[in-house]
């Protein structure tokens, strides 16, 4: 398994971080993990590993629009689906110091002087031409402000997945020691050189009083990015007969495709549509959390949906597409990552390559 996860990163392209678009239908999928029993019982915000899928809908003059879907459980075990609008300003993309992590539905849909998925090209301009920067963060707007410098590390390669494929982004690292009250917490970020939008490509906060090196409390990872273009299912499938399938989002462990998987059907179903001779199977593939059984049910269910979204797309008879639901047993990297989890939750569409 470990041999899989190594070979995978091995054979990541590098892309630079400018052919990543800011535009309408852009998808970032970003891996969480917030710590239980931080929050007091009765806290509804989201607990444990999760995921955050967040879609830019509109770029204008005014800034970027975003809207956030989360499908998690809080501290009590109550399953919460929400979606969260945002926009975050011009300006504050250009100049803000100060970054909201998270989304929460209480918060307003513009949070004046923060970012939201990276920093100010500003704060990213110091950090680059002089080594450190201000920096501030809030998990939300209703939470404590947490403040300090940022300092520069070293220059480092993120892997993502970036429409279905694996590619290496060039990227900075910075650490800081931010203040929290009357005491202060570790804290890194890994930051996309992006001339226009720099992702956080990961955040990752210790304990309060904690040092370097630390076990996060909180931590969060951009896994996947899906645009609009350069989708190359085609070709995918015509050179090495498998492809991890972008744009598919499920609902929190179910087999429910989310209403923006759709762009994606109807792209698969183009590629079949120019290809009625070949043999296809889709397979569904989960992390280790939970059982063998479990995951094996639940990867089989989910790539039958995806067939079943396909029927209705195709419009035509589609029990000659397999399904094979493969559970925990095909990881791509190691499950002891909150990235490498996310990454092994997937689905694949795979050709006969015996008709190459």
């Amino acid at each position: 398994m470990r041999f899989a996860a190594v070979a995978a990163l091995l054979f990541a392209m590098c892309v630079r971080a400018a052919d990543i678009p800011v535009t309408p239908g852009v998808t970032y999928v970003i891996a969480v993990s917030n710590a239980p029993g931080q929050r007091p019982a009765d806290d509804v915000t989201a607990q444990g590993d999760y995921e955050t899928v967040v879609t830019v809908t509109a770029k204008d003059t005014s800034g970027i629009h975003l809207i956030a879907y989360i499908d998690a459980v809080d501290a009590r075990g109550v399953r919460r689906e929400v979606t969260i609008p945002r926009h975050v300003l011009s300006e504050d993309l250009k100049t803000s110091r100060t970054q909201v992590l998270g989304f929460l539905t209480d918060d307003p849909l513009v949070v004046k002087g923060t970012t939201s998925l990276g920093l100010s090209t500003r704060s990213v301009g110091e950090l680059l031409t002089g080594g450190s920067t201000s920096y501030s963060f809030q998990n939300y707007t209703s939470r404590d402000r947490v403040d300090g410098t940022l300092a520069r590390g070293a220059r480092v390669k993120f892997p993502v997945l970036l429409n279905g494929r694996r590619v290496e982004l060039d990227a900075i690292r910075a650490t800081a020691n931010l203040k929290a009250g009357d005491t202060t917490r570790p804290f890194e970020q890994i930051i996309l050189e992006h001339p226009e939008q720099p992702l956080s490509l990961r955040i990752a906060y210790g304990a309060r009083g904690a040092s370097f090196p630390f076990k996060p409390d909180f931590a969060r990872e951009i896994v996947r990015i899906d645009t609009p273009v350069d989708r190359a299912l085609e070709a995918a499938l015509t050179k090495d007969c498998r492809v991890e399938l972008p744009g598919i989002y499920f609902d929190f462990n179910e087999a429910t495709l989310k209403p923006n998987s759709m762009l994606a059907i109807r792209d698969i179903a183009t590629t079949l549509r120019k290809h009625p001779d070949w043999n296809v199977s889709i397979e569904g593939h989960t992390d280790n959390i939970g059982g063998e059984r479990y995951n094996d049910n639940l990867s089989l269910r989910r790539a039958t949906a995806v067939r079943s979204a396909l029927e209705k797309e195709l419009s035509l008879d589609v029990t000659k597409i397999g399904v094979n639901g493969w559970g925990l047993h095909r990881p791509v990297e190691s499950n002891d990552t909150l990235a490498g989890r996310a990454r092994n939750r997937r689905v694949e569409l795979v050709r006969d390559c015996s008709q190459k």
